[in-house]
């Protein structure tokens, strides 16, 4: 038998395994979002090849992505809708573990996964600007105000993420930078430890889970690849019917008051509805510190759900409230 015979009888033997009876449909939030994250780096790596990271030449590079690469625009579409989907598969996955109390016994997970959050939310901030239009710019700007205006630590923030207090290309050049350079291998890094701690410790099963059924992995992973395929489907389809738009070029002097997008209203909602800047930043912070702390926060079930669900509400609040304003 030769060695690839034994790689076909090896995974033919590991796909007719019977998998733990708790493993639901739930489960293949978390391997739609690897995907995902798959089609994210590999249409990023496309893009890198025309685009140029200046303030002189980044809106022009995208533009000739968009008109006259072939198949450009399509990739650029498949890239930002596939972002949106990617954040809200993670959020449904953290929200999954959250309420099915998959945390518990496995906290040190949890944790990777907020901070995997909040590197997504970094992925989502940097790669706005990169395509240097009014709405970027403008958009960002906005964050770069509320900085300023933290006492102590907000001057050395921007000059840590702006390489000054002003949006300017040393501002573009590092976004490029963190984007490309820096998030993809933090990400890379913080999944392996993921789901090596999954491979470990095991998938969660509820002590009152009670299941005759009996399937193997063979029908798991075809059941994944199915949803693989639709959700590539959903972007694909998204990214011919709408079409990722463009707007003016960056101008500093042409003010425009823009909104953020979906996953960042509810910090422009606190920014909003909290006039002191110091105060909305401080209590951002208490938010993510509780995310942080939710698995030893949420000891009682009870006191789980009502947290929980206190906390999407709002969320949700501040989300209306940034949209309306």
């Amino acid at each position: 038998m030769n060695a690839l015979a034994r790689v076909r009888e090896l995974l033919r033997a590991e796909l007719r395994q019977r998998v733990p009876p708790h493993l639901n449909f739930w489960h293949i939030l978390g391997g739609l979002t690897l995907f995902l994250l798959f089609v994210e780096i590999t249409t990023g790596i496309l893009l890198m090849v025309y685009y140029r990271p200046s303030a002189d030449e980044a809106y022009e590079s995208i533009f000739y992505i968009m008109n006259d690469v072939q198949l450009g625009w399509l990739i650029h579409g498949i890239h930002s809708w596939g972002a949106q989907l990617f954040i809200l598969l993670v959020l449904a996955h953290l929200l999954r573990v959250y309420f099915h109390e998959a945390y518990r016994e496995r906290e040190l997970n949890w944790v990777i996964g907020v901070l995997l959050l909040l590197v997504i939310g970094a992925f989502a901030f940097t790669g706005a600007l990169l395509v240097w239009d009014q709405k970027a710019f403008w958009g960002t700007d906005a964050v770069r105000r509320v900085i300023a205006g933290v006492p102590l630590v907000g001057k050395a923030i921007l000059y840590f993420l702006w390489g000054g207090t002003e949006l300017d290309a040393n501002a573009l050049l590092r976004f490029y930078v963190f984007h490309v350079g820096l998030l993809p291998w933090v990400a890379i890094g913080l999944v392996a430890i993921h789901l090596y701690l999954v491979s470990r410790q095991g998938l969660f099963q509820p002590k009152t889970f009670r299941s005759s059924a009996q399937e193997t992995y063979a029908d798991v992973v075809l059941r994944g690849l199915i949803f693989v395929i639709l959700s590539f489907g959903i972007i694909l389809t998204l990214a011919v019917i709408f079409p990722a738009e463009l707007g003016g070029r960056a101008d500093p002097l042409g003010y425009q008051s823009v909104k953020p997008a979906w996953y960042f209203l509810p910090a422009y909602g606190l920014v909003k509805l909290i006039a002191n800047k110091t105060a909305g930043v401080a209590l951002a912070s208490v938010g993510v510190l509780g995310l942080f702390a939710a698995p030893w926060l949420g000891r009682n079930s009870w006191v789980a759900w009502g947290l929980g669900m206190l906390g999407i509400a709002a969320v949700a609040l501040l989300a209306a409230y940034g949209w309306r304003w």
